[in-house]
């Protein structure tokens, strides 16, 4: 097995691999993956369980355990904006094309609540 492997020839892309798949809505799909890396980021920093999440947001026990496993096609992202303000955080999303003109999309955490 260790021989085919090694046989395998591998490219890094550039951009985002939802462009790379040629998948539709590449930078929603991307914005959208960001911003709930945020929202499991505070999810695990606060140590909160899925019921914490349920009564901070208002989510329902399943849509937490979506976001928590990146299946977040049934989320727009006002909903994913307004899951983390109900958590306090404040967010920047900055949107760019890159040198080689693929989408950049970056969100960074502005504040962390104290909850």
């Amino acid at each position: 097995m260790s021989d085919r492997i090694s046989n395998l020839d591998i490219e890094i892309g550039a951009g985002s691999v939802f462009e790379q798949l040629g998948l539709p809505d590449a930078q929603e799909r991307l914005r959208k993956a960001r911003l709930m890396s945020v929202i499991n980021d505070v999810i695990r920093r606060r140590g909160l369980t899925q019921r914490g999440v349920t009564e901070a947001t208002g989510l329902n026990q399943a849509d937490v355990s979506r976001l928590q496993h990146g299946r977040g096609s049934r989320y727009s992202t006002d909903r994913l904006l307004s899951v983390l303000s109900k958590l306090g955080v404040d967010v920047e999303i900055t949107q760019r094309q890159g040198r080689v003109g693929e989408s950049i999309v970056e969100v960074r955490e502005l504040s962390r609540a104290r909850r």
